[in-house]
C-alpha cells in the first residue's frame, strides 16, 4: 500500500495532465524508431519481415508507456482519495460529532494562507529579505494587531486572599471554533455566580501537553487577544461547556490559576473547597462519549425519579449513606429535591410524547440507529452488558483522580452535572451508576468510602472539632488515587478533613501547603504532624513499602508507593485513626524537619521474642526471632508494651526498619500477631496479662530490667 502514495496527490494530477498533452507529439519520435530499427536490423543479418514487427512494437510502446503512466497515476490519485475519506469519517467517528467534517473543511480552506505563512517563515530562518506585508483576514480586512494575538497571556496578580479569577466563554454556534474568553479578578466574599468544572488535566492516553489554546482578551478597546496554552482535555471540557447564543462564567483551574506561580498555586489550594462549595452548578466533564456510553446516559435519563437508587435523604445522612452502600439496586423512595433541569426535561418530554412531535420521531429513530449500533437498550438493558460498560465508564481517568473527591462531594449533589461528550445528566442519576455497580460486589471505586466518611458530619461546630483529625483516615481511603504532584495526594483531601474537622481545626494542615517546598520535606512534614496526632506505634505499622522519593526519611510515609499496611487495619472499625486521635503531646518525641530526624526516648528491649513475619501484607506464617539472635547494628525498642519498632544503626544515628509485635515467649508473639489490628490500634496486649509456662514465669511478676534495658534517646533519621 505504501508503493502507492510514491506520487502524492497534488502531483500526481500535474503530471496526468502533462502527459496528456506531450502525447499528440509522439508520432515525432517514430522515424527514430524505424531507423533504428532497420539499422540494428541489417547489422545483426534479420529478414525485412522481423524489422517491421520491431518497428511496429516500438511505435506501440510509445503509446503504451504514457498510457500506463496515466492509469497508474489515477490508481494511486483514486486509492489516496478513498484513503483521505476513509480517515476523515474514522476521525468524525471517533470525535463523536459531526462538526468534525467542518473543521476539515476549514483546515483545507486555510490550506494555501498556511503555506503562505510557512514560507514566510523559511524566508526569515533562511536570512532573505522580508517584504512588510499587512496579515489579511477571509474577509479582506487588515488587522494589523493579528500578529500580537500569538503572544502569550499574562496573568495579573490577585488582590486579597479570597480572590480568584473566574472565565467568560464567549459564545459560538460551532463546536469546532476557536475558543475566546475573558478573564476577570473577583472576590469570594461577594458571592459571584459562576460554573465550576471538575477534569482531568490528562486524557484518557494520559497526554497532558498543552497541544490547545484559548484566546484571551488582553485589550478590550482595541479588539486585541493574547493566547494560553491548555491541553487537549481542558480544551474538549471547554467546548461542551460553551454555549452557542450566551457567554458562560466558569471556573477552571488551568485557566484561573497562574500555573507557574508557585505561591498563588498554593494559596488557590486553600481555596478550593470553597470555589466549589460556592458555585452554582459544578459541572462534572468525564471524557468524550462512545455509543456504548451514550446509550447508557440515554438510559439513564430515562429512568423514573421513584426508582433512582439514591438516599432520599441525601449522600450526607447517616441512614441514607448506609442504603446507598449496602442496599441492592431498587426503589429507595422518591427524591426530596430533583434539579429545575431533569424537571424540566421530564415534563417537556412527556408534553412531546402526547402530542407525537417530530422531536419524538426523530429520538425513536435514534433509538433504532441505536439498536442497530449493538449499544446497550434503554428498556430493560442486559445485565451482562450493563455492568461491562459500567465497568469500562468507571475505569475512565477521572474516577481515579484525588482532586475530584473534593469537587464532587463537598457540593450538594443537586447542583452537579455529569458530561460524558454531549451527554449530561444530574448529579443523583450518575450516583444511581456507581450504587449499581457497587451492588454487585464491584465497588472497588473509593468514592463510596469517602461518602461514607462524610455522612457522619456533624452540626455543631464545637462537636465537629473534638471529634479528631480525618487527615489519616483520608490518606488510607485514597491511597490508590492518582495526581501529576505527588504533593497532591496530600493537598488534594486537605480541604475535605478541614471541612470534616470544622471550624477552627485542620488549619495546621492547611498552613503547610506550599509547592516551593520539596515532596520529600512535605511528606515528612505530614508524617510527623501526623505521628504526633496518632502515635509512633498505629502510623509507623501502616508503612508498607520502602520508600520510592530520595531524601525521604525512614520514618516517613511515601503516598506514592503501595500503602499502608492493610492487615495493620483488618478488623479495626471504620476510620480507625480518628479513633487514634491525641490532643495530648508526647513529651518523648521530637523532630528536627529541617534534618529530618525523629528523636524518640524509649527503652530498648534486652530480653524476649519478636515476630519477624505474620502482620505484613500476604504473610501468613509466624517466624519468631529471639532478641538476642539479633545482628549488631540491629536493636528492638519499645513503642508501648507488645509492640516495638526494629532499628538499624546508620552511622551514628539509627534507620526505622518495621513496626513488630514482641513477648517474653513465643505463644505471647503468635497471640499479638493473631490480634494484630487490635494491638496497633487500641494497643490490646492479650499476651501480656496471661501467665505463660513456669519455665519463663509470668511478665507481671519479673522486674523491667528482665527484658527492658534503660531509656534513652534514639535519633532516627
Amino acid at each position: 500500500m505504501g508503493g502507492l502514495f510514491i506520487v502524492p496527490l497534488p502531483l500526481a494530477i500535474p503530471l496526468i495532465f502533462l502527459v496528456v498533452v506531450l502525447m499528440p507529439f509522439i508520432p515525432v519520435s517514430w522515424p527514430g524508431i524505424i531507423t533504428v530499427q532497420i539499422y540494428r536490423g541489417r547489422r545483426d543479418g534479420i529478414s525485412p519481415r522481423e524489422i517491421s514487427r520491431k518497428c511496429l512494437k516500438g511505435i506501440a510502446w510509445s503509446y503504451g508507456i504514457p498510457c500506463i503512466t496515466i492509469l497508474v497515476l489515477w490508481i494511486m490519485c483514486i486509492v489516496q482519495v478513498v484513503l483521505v475519506i476513509w480517515w476523515a469519517v474514522g476521525l468524525c467517528r471517533r470525535a463523536g460529532d459531526i462538526n468534525e467534517w467542518k473543521r476539515l473543511g476549514r483546515q483545507m480552506v486555510d490550506l494555501p494562507r498556511e503555506v503562505q505563512n510557512l514560507w514566510l517563515r523559511v524566508q526569515v530562518w533562511g536570512g532573505m529579505k522580508l517584504r512588510e506585508r499587512p496579515v489579511v483576514e477571509k474577509g479582506g480586512e487588515k488587522k494589523e494587531e493579528e500578529l500580537k494575538e500569538t503572544k502569550r497571556y499574562t496573568f495579573e496578580m490577585l488582590g486579597t486572599p479570597t480572590s480568584v479569577r473566574l472565565l467568560t466563554i464567549f459564545p459560538e454556534g460551532d463546536y469546532m471554533a476557536p475558543l475566546k474568553g475573558e478573564i476577570r479578578i473577583v472576590d469570594l466574599q461577594t458571592n459571584p455566580t459562576y460554573d465550576a468544572l471538575s477534569y482531568t488535566w490528562a486524557d484518557e492516553e494520559g497526554e497532558t501537553a498543552k497541544s490547545g489554546h484559548i484566546s484571551l482578551v488582553f485589550n478590550a478597546k482595541r479588539g486585541m487577544y493574547r493566547q494560553l496554552g491548555i491541553g487537549h482535555n481542558c480544551e474538549l471540557a471547554m467546548r461542551r461547556l460553551r454555549r452557542k447564543g450566551k457567554s458562560r462564567t466558569v471556573w477552571i483551574d488551568a485557566v484561573c490559576i497562574n500555573q507557574a506561580d508557585l505561591e498563588e498555586r498554593s494559596q488557590q489550594v486553600k481555596l478550593m473547597s470553597r470555589i466549589f462549595v460556592s458555585a452554582r452548578h459544578v459541572v462534572v466533564y468525564t471524557g468524550e462519549g462512545t455509543p456504548q456510553t451514550d446509550g447508557l446516559y440515554d438510559w439513564l435519563n430515562d429512568i423514573d425519579a421513584e426508582k433512582l437508587a439514591v438516599p432520599s435523604g441525601g449522600l450526607f445522612s447517616p441512614q441514607s449513606a448506609l442504603q446507598f452502600l449496602h442496599r441492592p439496586e431498587g426503589v429507595l423512595g422518591k427524591l426530596q429535591e430533583v434539579s429545575n433541569d431533569v424537571a424540566v426535561r421530564l415534563e417537556e418530554m412527556g408534553r412531546l410524547i402526547r402530542g407525537y412531535s417530530e422531536r419524538v420521531k426523530r429520538l425513536l429513530r435514534e433509538l433504532r440507529m441505536v439498536y442497530s449500533m449493538g449499544v446497550i437498550p434503554r428498556r430493560p438493558p442486559e445485565p451482562s452488558d450493563l455492568h461491562r460498560v459500567l465497568r469500562e465508564y468507571f475505569s475512565r481517568r477521572w474516577f481515579k483522580r484525588v482532586w475530584v473527591l473534593q469537587e464532587a462531594s463537598l457540593p450538594e449533589m443537586k447542583r452537579i452535572r455529569v458530561v460524558c461528550g454531549n451527554r449530561e445528566t444530574a448529579g443523583e442519576r450518575a450516583m444511581h451508576l456507581l450504587s449499581m455497580l457497587m451492588s454487585q460486589g464491584q465497588g472497588d471505586i473509593d468514592v463510596g468510602r469517602v461518602f461514607v466518611l462524610l455522612r457522619q458530619k456533624p452540626v455543631a461546630s464545637q462537636e465537629r472539632s473534638s471529634r479528631g483529625s480525618h487527615l489519616l483516615d483520608l490518606l488510607i481511603e485514597t491511597r490508590g488515587r492518582q495526581c501529576e504532584d505527588p504533593r497532591d495526594k496530600i493537598f488534594g483531601v486537605l480541604n475535605i478533613a478541614h471541612w470534616l474537622d470544622g471550624v477552627g481545626a485542620g488549619r495546621e494542615e492547611l498552613d503547610k501547603v506550599s509547592y516551593f517546598t520539596p515532596v520529600a520535606q512535605v511528606y515528612a512534614g505530614y508524617s510527623a504532624l501526623l505521628i504526633r496526632r496518632h502515635g509512633p506505634g498505629f502510623f509507623l505499622s501502616l508503612i508498607k513499602s520502602s520508600p520510592a522519593i530520595k531524601g525521604l526519611p525512614s520514618w516517613a510515609a511515601d503516598w506514592t508507593v503501595p500503602w499502608p499496611n492493610s492487615k495493620a487495619l483488618q478488623g479495626a472499625a471504620d476510620f480507625p485513626a480518628r479513633s487514634r486521635y491525641s490532643s495530648q503531646k508526647d513529651k518523648a518525641l521530637e523532630f528536627d524537619l529541617k534534618n529530618k530526624v525523629m528523636k524518640i526516648m524509649r527503652p530498648r528491649i534486652v530480653r524476649g521474642f519478636f515476630a519477624w513475619t505474620g502482620q505484613g501484607d500476604g504473610e501468613d506464617t509466624i517466624q519468631t526471632v529471639e532478641v538476642k539472635r539479633l545482628d549488631r547494628e540491629e536493636v528492638l525498642v519499645e513503642i508501648y508494651p507488645g509492640l516495638a519498632m526494629l532499628l538499624r544503626q546508620h552511622g551514628e544515628d539509627w534507620t526505622f526498619v518495621k513496626v513488630c509485635p514482641h513477648a517474653l515467649d513465643k505463644v505471647g508473639v503468635e497471640r499479638l500477631v493473631a490480634s494484630w489490628s487490635r494491638t496497633v490500634v487500641y494497643q490490646e496486649n492479650p499476651g501480656r496479662i496471661q501467665e505463660v509456662d513456669e519455665e519463663v514465669g509470668s511478665i507481671r511478676s519479673r522486674s523491667p530490667r528482665g527484658y527492658l534495658g534503660k531509656t534513652r534517646v534514639w535519633r532516627i533519621v
